[in-house]
């Protein structure tokens, strides 16, 4: 175990990061596949996640974006496979879609604490119309910076991560984007992207229980954080705030989200409502999310807990 850990620690330190690309979605907990591969598997059934995100609704060209999620384990392998299919429309002719398998293995320390160890393989294509550009110069049309053809781009696409369940405490680090570095980054390439993250869930009474959680994502310049925080009505309901600074723009972008649930036979939906504080005020504070998910129950039960919900 001890040769495992050091081998975790070795991966998540390698490499640099880069410009930011990926988003930060404020109901990202209930299923992380798509941000970790090693949450692959961290359910007794099978799992459906879908999740849709308008941006500035009402802004033209406005960013809208998509996450599907679908994952199984298998006890007798200990391991985790799952699906990831993500669609990033940033507005005006640029656009990005990202298709990965995942696998993770699991390791029971003992009986309630759960070591994950996950990596993710597919593609990433990226697509670009500058005919869907208005510039002040038109004469910028053709140059190296800005060309008039429509330019796309498949890569091949990797991510590695590591989680640490208990029945009260998620911690979760990965690093998605793994085969590229600064020197490989342009701008329908990525560069690496890293993501550390911790979640509680206490019962406060035997109706409520709180989850609080703390993010943090790293790129080159870029620094982000999210601070958190969902209450639980036995289980059937769920309501919170999250606050996302952006820690090197001196806070003058920084987002709150409100987010309410319910959760009903194995269905899950969810809605939340991001308002824009400082500079991000003055484009639109109605950006919204959606999530809809249903979990397949299977005949036979694993023998340890796999997921913290």
């Amino acid at each position: 175990m001890k040769k495992v850990l050091i081998f975790v620690i070795a991966i998540l330190s390698f490499a640099t990061a880069n410009a930011q690309r990926d988003l930060m979605l404020s109901q990202q907990f209930f299923s992380r596949l798509n941000a970790n591969p090693a949450a692959t598997g961290n359910s007794d059934d099978i799992d459906l996640f879908l999740l849709g995100r308008w941006q500035w609704i009402g802004v033209e060209d406005s960013p809208k974006s998509g996450v599907l999620n679908v994952s199984d384990y298998f006890e007798n392998v200990r391991s985790g496979v799952g699906l990831s299919l993500s669609y990033d429309n940033l507005g005006v002719g640029n656009k990005t879609t990202i298709a990965k398998a995942a696998y993770a293995y699991h390791i029971n320390l003992n009986e309630s604490m759960l070591l994950s160890m996950g990596l993710s393989g597919g593609v990433l294509y990226h697509y670009w119309n500058p005919e869907d550009h208005r510039l002040m110069d038109p004469s910028e049309f053709g140059l190296p910076t800005f060309p008039a053809e429509i330019v796309s781009h498949v890569y091949p696409d990797m991510d590695f991560g590591v989680e640490l369940a208990t029945p009260g405490l998620l911690f979760g680090a990965s690093v998605n984007h793994l085969l590229y570095n600064d020197e490989d980054v342009t701008t329908s390439k990525p560069g690496r992207q890293f993501y550390w993250y911790v979640r509680g869930l206490f019962s406060v009474s035997e109706t409520f229980d709180f989850a609080p959680a703390l993010v943090y994502m790293h790129r080159n310049t870029v620094d982000r954080a999210e601070l958190n925080c969902l209450l639980y009505y036995n289980r059937f309901l769920w309501g919170g705030v999250t606050y996302r600074p952006d820690i090197n723009a001196d806070f003058s972008s920084n987002v709150l989200t409100f987010t309410v649930g319910v959760e009903y036979k194995r269905f899950r939906v969810g809605y939340s409502f991001e308002w824009g504080l400082g500079d991000v005020s003055e484009l639109s504070s109605n950006s919204s999310e959606v999530l809809l998910s249903y979990r397949i129950p299977k005949k036979t039960k694993n023998k340890y807990v796999r997921f913290m919900e």
